[in-house]
């Protein structure tokens, strides 16, 4: 199989460089192969030339495209999916430090599955300078800063699920900088909407068409990307997203959609005791649950520890066809992880991959199983 990595970029030649040469350092499967294809939308600080002067072991492909009024990421995307020649498209974005086994476990989710969107999270690095001939030599932490928050998605699934499909906006949490799905399926609907031009939800929006399209959103822990610190202006932001927004509604009116403008109180820079993103989220998450008939949680739920990957799966579909089902899969087993978020038994499924003791005392308060956290306890 191969992975087309499609990553935009402009005017971004300090941050992208480091990207670039952590790609130096990816580990697939044989026979899996990947490429690069790099598009350029535009750049004015040298990128060209500096791609041209890095010492990559890998397939590049550098695509230029003259900045025009119509540039923008979802165009610059969108044009890399043309010139995409693997099968499996994965996004990265430019401000990324990508892990070695990222384009691996991007291929896992796809390899047995035709109608999947792989979705990963990203961690964001501190303030500081990366060690480029350190990360030359070989993927090293120590060539970066450290980390200073995890992705703000994570909370979200700690919390609820680890099963993507488990939750009622599982679309929205499609970013650009970590996801991949089959090139067939992102021509079959459009691509990225380029009518879409400035920051959000030009993601987010393909997000939904392609959930809408009937495809499996799944979420894989072990494809990481690390975020480059890099100052960003929170009122232009905040500007762009609202229109963006309005635009995302009008065409989408679905109430599923328009539910959104929740999060509107955190990003608005007018309201410093506005809510955490999280608990924004949480109103947005719980408001599509109730327009579902999928609230109140808190009902009991039947647990299933599994602690082998033998029979897990026709287990877990098993019992979660009788009962609103908590699994707690203490397995190494990364393919399990994957296969859970496909499985549709009818009923609730919440599922948490190698969790610590504070989810799983969150997860017993929230789906009251109380003998899950007097379990853990012991």
């Amino acid at each position: 199989m191969k992975a087309s990595l499609v990553i935009p970029a402009y005017n971004s030649r300090e941050l992208l460089e480091p990207c670039l040469l952590s790609l130096n350092h990816q580990q697939l499967d044989a026979p899996d192969t990947f490429e690069v294809v790099l598009v350029d939308d535009g750049s004015t600080d040298g990128t060209g030339d500096m791609v041209t002067g890095l010492p990559l072991k890998y397939a590049l492909r550098y695509v230029y495209l003259p900045r025009t009024g119509t540039s923008c990421r979802s165009a610059a995307r969108n044009e890399g999916i043309r010139q995409a020649e693997g099968e499996v498209v994965v996004f990265a974005d430019g401000d990324q430090i990508i892990d070695p086994s990222f384009l691996r476990e991007h291929l896992r989710c796809h390899r047995d599955r035709t109608d999947v969107v792989a979705i990963g999270f990203r961690d964001y690095l501190a303030p500081g300078s990366v060690d480029r001939d350190l990360l030359r030599a070989g993927f090293d932490l120590a060539a970066l800063p450290p980390v200073a928050a995890p992705d703000e998605r994570a909370e979200v699934t700690d919390l609820l699920s680890h099963n993507l499909g488990a939750l009622a906006t599982g679309w929205h949490f499609l970013y650009g900088c970590n996801v991949s799905v089959r090139k067939e399926h992102l021509l079959a609907v459009g691509g990225f909407d380029e009518d879409i031009r400035k920051w959000s939800f030009e993601d987010v929006e393909l997000g939904y068409r392609l959930h809408r399209h009937g495809l499996t959103l799944l979420h894989t822990p072990y494809a990481r990307v690390l975020h480059q610190f890099h100052p960003e202006s929170d009122r232009e932001r905040h500007s762009e997203w609202r229109e963006n927004y309005a635009y995302f509604a009008a065409k989408h009116p679905e109430l599923e959609v328009r539910l959104q403008w929740i999060l509107d109180a955190y990003f608005d820079p007018d309201r410093p005791d506005g809510p955490s993103w999280f608990e924004a989220y949480l109103r947005f998450e719980f408001a599509c649950r109730a327009l579902a008939g999928r609230l109140p949680l808190g009902q009991s739920y039947d647990v299933l520890h599994i602690s082998s990957a033998d029979g897990a799966l026709d287990r877990i579909a098993e019992a979660g066809v009788a009962a609103d089902l908590l699994v707690v899969d203490t397995t190494d087993d990364r393919d399990l992880a994957l296969a859970v978020q496909t499985l549709r038994t009818g009923r609730e499924l919440a599922y948490f991959k190698q969790p610590d003791r504070r989810t799983l005392q969150r997860a017993a308060r929230t789906f009251g199983c109380p003998a899950l956290a007097e379990d853990d306890a012991r």
